[in-house]
């Protein structure tokens, strides 16, 4: 069980930073978000989705 809710953690760090990557690059229209916020938006996502990644790298890969 611990090592699925490891594994799961880390693909939503993925999918944030695929979002994101989504909302600064890809297709607004389909996230229904005008082009005034999806920059801001989607640098917070890109941002927040490498955060934890640091932290679950940090809980559930180095040894301390």
């Amino acid at each position: 069980m611990f090592s699925v809710i490891k594994y799961f953690a880390a693909l939503m760090c993925l999918v944030y930073v695929l979002l994101g990557a989504g909302l600064i690059w890809g297709s607004r229209e389909i996230f229904n978000v005008s082009s005034k916020y999806s920059m801001p938006m989607g640098s917070i996502l890109i941002a927040y989705g490498i955060l934890r990644g640091y932290r679950i790298y940090q809980k559930y890969f180095v040894k301390s």
